[in-house]
């Protein structure tokens, strides 16, 4: 599947780059290689979580067999118990005998009766030891029945949050799938103009090009980057769930210094702010769920010192992250 989705990239590739713009199959580009890159990303976390399942499996297996042995020491403890019972019932026959003969030779040897008597109370003494032998073996067997049974609940327990693990995390994925098909619908018109919706990482980009919003140096907002805002505002207006983050980025050429702009860190805030500003205006967005913050140049798209890259790293971020607490919490708990 991997190689299928590789050539069908490919053969999308050669057949757009032959249709649409240079700029315009780069984007679809990086989009289909974004999403091949995700696809992997969730293919190791499936893994992961069948490995985390196959070593609980395996441990309760060992558990298992640890129980049957248990039960098989324990049948030979109690046929140990009956051979000692009749053991025991011999000996007291015996004793019964040696008591008799005492009787009958009171008249008789000291020195003979007290032999007999020493070996009478050797036999009890010996039938006693095996006695406690067998008490503690049944105690011992008790508690490894019990620890056998606390650590049968266990397992249970951590596979029940495995699974409810792995439930938060399918919804997780859904609701951030669904989320960037809302996006791709309601931001459409503005794919031909710098603006681009992508996942990575279990979160939702929206990268937006400095020709849709900015002027050069500039950090007021043009009307059609505002257009593409109030749209997307509506989106996050509709999941209210899903944190936003807006990230100003700029390229490596420095500003000349002004009042209130004077670097590529100030540029980069303002813009932030101002893209956070216009998000805002829809007031069914919490401010609590919004934070701006400014890159400068330090996290550029593209390392090259040419204008092309310079372009594609002038740019605002907004990431969308979905609630995590619910897996954070599950995890915690483990």
């Amino acid at each position: 599947m991997k190689y299928l989705n590789f050539f069908a990239v490919a053969l999308l590739a050669l057949l757009m780059a032959a249709c649409v713009p240079q700029k315009q199959f780069s984007d679809i580009k990086q989009k289909a290689l974004s999403l091949e890159d995700n696809n992997q990303l969730l293919k190791e976390e499936n893994r992961e979580l069948t490995v985390q399942l196959n070593e609980l499996d395996g441990k309760f297996s060992t558990l298992e067999r640890k129980y049957f042995e248990l039960e098989s020491a324990a049948k030979k403890l109690r046929d140990q118990n009956e051979d000692l019972l009749l053991k025991n019932e011999r000996l007291n026959k015996n004793q019964d005998e040696l008591e008799r003969q005492i009787d009958a030779l009171r008249q008789g040897s000291t020195v003979e009766i007290s032999k007999l008597m020493q070996e009478l109370q050797a036999l009890q003494s010996d039938l006693q030891n095996r006695e406690d032998r067998v008490r503690l073996a049944e105690e011992q067997l008790q508690k490894q029945e019990q620890a056998l049974k606390t650590a049968q609940e266990n397992l249970a327990q951590q596979q029940a949050r495995l699974q409810e693990l792995q439930k938060a995390l399918d919804e997780q994925k859904a609701a951030v799938t669904s989320l960037k098909d809302k996006l791709n619908s309601a931001l459409r018109g503005f794919y031909d103009q710098g603006l681009s919706v992508y996942e990575k990482n279990g979160k939702v980009y929206v990268s937006l090009e400095e020709q849709l919003l900015f002027k050069t140096g500039s950090y007021s907002l043009d009307p059609k980057g505002q257009e593409a805002l109030k749209s997307l505002g509506e989106v996050l207006a509709s999941n209210p769930e899903i944190n936003i983050l807006v990230e100003g980025h700029t390229d490596n050429v420095p500003l000349s210094g002004s009042q209130q702009i004077k670097d590529n860190w100030d540029l980069s805030v303002m813009r932030a702010t101002a893209v956070t500003k216009i998000i805002l205006n829809n007031v069914k967005i919490a401010p609590s769920r919004i934070t701006a913050s400014g890159r400068g140049e330090y996290v550029p798209l593209d390392p090259a010192n040419t204008p092309e890259a310079r372009r594609k790293n002038r740019r605002t971020e907004i990431i969308l992250t979905p609630d995590l607490s619910e897996v954070l919490e599950i995890i915690g708990s483990n």
